[in-house]
């Protein structure tokens, strides 16, 4: 039932950013940590020219406005879903249906229906699936969620979804050069 598609590194990675939009609320100190942790992601996405896409909740009349520093490029597609999914956009679904041998990594704010649902379809499309743990909320309802994955994740032999880390998506080696002393 659950089988993930295993990532290689010959395996391209398109980067999901999901529902990354602000409040009215100015953010705390814990969420200004898990949107620094987006930021730089997202630059190394970009550096390492992963595709990236951004995708908003259709809102009636009123666009989201994007976290600061997590706006899109006008060189990246910006999709509206109108379900609990991503893939409720037909032509987010469709450009994801041609990339093969890919691992979508999604990153959110929060394990929100949207972000399992999104994974879920992924995985149905036979993509790798890896959802950004440390950017998630730890408040409230997120917790549990975020613990069931990974207890499952854990438990099955092939999870559908693995939880990353920041740190294990960038490549630090990436960003060294050998200097002669």
């Amino acid at each position: 039932m659950f089988n993930a598609k295993p990532f290689n590194e010959r395996s391209r990675r398109h980067l999901l950013c999901l529902d990354l939009s602000r409040d009215d609320a100015a953010p705390e100190l814990e969420q200004e940590i898990r949107i620094g942790r987006c930021r730089r992601l997202l630059a190394f996405a970009r550096s390492a020219e992963w595709p990236v896409s951004h995708v908003y909740p259709r809102a009636g009349g009123r666009s989201p406005r994007p976290v600061a520093g997590l706006e899109p490029l006008p060189s990246e597609p910006v999709y509206y879903r109108t379900g609990a999914s991503a893939f409720s956009n037909r032509v987010f679904s469709r450009a994801m249906r041609d990339q093969y041998d890919t691992e979508l990594v999604i990153l959110a704010l929060s394990l929100s229906p949207t972000a399992v649902g999104t994974a879920l379809a992924a995985h149905d499309l036979d993509l790798g699936v890896a959802l950004v743990g440390d950017t998630l909320s730890r408040e409230g309802m997120d917790a549990p969620g975020i613990e069931a994955i990974e207890t499952i994740a854990r438990a099955l032999v092939s999870p559908f979804v693995q939880v990353r880390a920041t740190d294990d998506l960038i490549d630090v080696r990436r960003g060294l050069r050998l200097v002669q002393a």
